[in-house]
Order: structure tokens, then sequence, then C-alpha cells
């Protein structure tokens, strides 16, 4: 059939004939294709609707959209802590983390950040199992004690030992001052050493009090709603949270029995020794 045939032209001013489609022409519109889900939302209700997603990657890459919102989006990060994949409170926990608003740091309290953590970090070099782990008050520098007769100071920027000490007392505990400047070892029948941490050396007459830290340890203060008992495992570390008693979680990656755990008093760092002879410095990766 020749589609030629049902079309005729319309004559210009100019004398010139221009096509015009007949009833039987096949007419083609824009080369625009249609929205796969038939409806496109932009700005702060493209972002709710992708919050809303069924794909736990959907909401992640949302998250990251909310800072440009204002309240509205601060509002929504804050619901997000409450997202049941671990992936979407991790990415609405670091955006609040860098947040000074006043609301956000009330949530970041409230919320129970050690079902993020992670191990950051080793540090190696003990000879032997690791029977004792303290952080100073500014969270830079970690105290470790181990079965080869030795104590290690550690710079957690470089995760470096800058003071190896030979120790000739077993060490079953370890507590720095509130200054930092100096460290306590607990040895056999509660006799105490005092030690600079500056300068590594032994301080003489030094009546310090140890902390309770020890394998099991607990974490939280009047300003957090949790409360947590954290405690070495065969393997890993457990953190239950007293209010609740329930386990939050356990921390895999010693190959060994866990013997010391320490918190930084900020709670943002946990510490932990092994007989597998390593120190784990765990925490929210940024």
């Amino acid at each position: 059939m020749d589609l030629s045939a049902r079309s005729s032209t319309t004559v210009s001013s100019s004398g010139q004939s221009t096509p015009f489609p007949q009833p039987h022409d096949v007419v083609l519109g824009g080369a625009s294709p249609a929205p796969i889900a038939g409806l496109v939302l932009g700005g702060l209700d493209g972002v709710r609707h992708r919050l809303n997603s069924a794909l736990v990657e959907e909401r992640v890459g949302a998250i990251a959209q909310l800072s440009r919102y204002g309240q509205a989006g601060l509002d929504l990060l804050l619901q997000s802590l409450t997202d049941p994949a671990i992936a979407v409170q991790r990415a609405a926990y670091l955006q609040l983390h860098h947040s000074s608003d006043v609301k956000a740091r009330r949530a970041l309290r409230s919320y129970d950040s050690y079902r993020l953590f992670e191990c950051l970090f080793t540090l190696t070099g003990h000879a032997g199992g690791v029977t004792a782990v303290a952080i100073s008050e500014d969270g830079k520098t970690v105290v470790s004690a181990g079965r080869d007769a030795t104590v290690r100071v550690w710079d957690l920027t470089s995760q470096e030992a800058f003071w190896v000490l030979p120790i000739a007392q077993f060490v079953y505990a370890i507590a720095f001052s509130p200054d930092n400047r100096t460290f306590t070892l607990r040895h056999r029948h509660q006799v105490i050493t005092a030690w600079d941490s500056r300068t590594g050396q032994q301080l003489e007459g030094e009546d310090l009090p140890t902390r309770s830290i020890s394998s099991v340890t607990i974490s939280g203060d009047r300003h957090r709603t949790h409360k947590h008992l954290i405690s070495g495992s065969r393997n890993g570390i457990k953190i239950w949270d007293l209010q609740q008693g329930q386990e939050v979680i356990t921390l895999q990656g010693h190959t060994h029995l866990v013997t010391a755990v320490a918190i930084a008093p900020d709670q943002s760092r946990l510490i932990s020794g092994s007989e597998d002879r390593t120190v784990k410095v765990w925490g929210v990766p940024t």
C-alpha cells in the first residue's frame, strides 16, 4: 500500500508546497521517553521518596542530600537513626556527627553508636599475650602490657609505640591520670608503680589510684541514655545495654581470648588486648 497517496500538500503564500498530515498518516511525537516510574520527584519531596525506598542503597544515597534542606533535612536525619538497616543508620550518624545543632548533639548522646563500631586499626609488637590496656583522657595515647614483660606506650595518630618499657612484674591493670601525663600499673599483691607517659621514666613515691579497667568495664555517664557492660569473650568483645538487658553487638577480629578492654572517656574509641598478642582500636569509621 502506498502511504504517500494518503498525504496531501498545502500551498504557502510563497508558492511552495508543504506536507500536511492526513488522518491516516503516522505522526511521531517528541523524543523524550516517559518516566520509568511514571512520576519523577525533585527537591525535598524526591529525597523523602527515596528514603521510603525498599532498597538500602537508595536510602543511603538520599541521606547524603539531606544537609541541603535545613531543619526539614535535619529532622529526616534524626528519623533515619532508627532505620532498620545499619548502613542507613551509619550514614545518618556520620552526617549528624559533623553538626553543631543542639538537637543533633542531643540525639547522638541518646543513640547507641556501639552498634556501628568496627576495628579501625591493629597495634602489633608484643611478643606475648596482652594482659592490660588503657587509653588516655584525651584519647591520643594507649598503654598496653604484655606477657613478654614489656609495657608499650602507643601514639594513636602514628599507630607506633614511642616507648617500650621492660617490666619485671606481671601487670593486671593500667590507669591514666586525668592530665594524661602519668599512668599507673597494678601488679600482684596490689603493688602499684607510676610512670611518666612523656619520658617513659618510672616515678618514685607516687600513690595514684587505679581505675576499674580490666577485661570488664562499664561505660556511660549522666548525659547518656545508655549504659553498657563491655567484656572480653573467646575471640571478641561483647557489649551489653544494661537498661535493656540485651546484647548490642559482638565485635569480632581477635583470634584468641580477649583479656583486656578499655573505653575512651568520650566513648568514641574502644581498646582491646588479646592473647593473640595484638591491641585493637575500635570506633565508627569516618
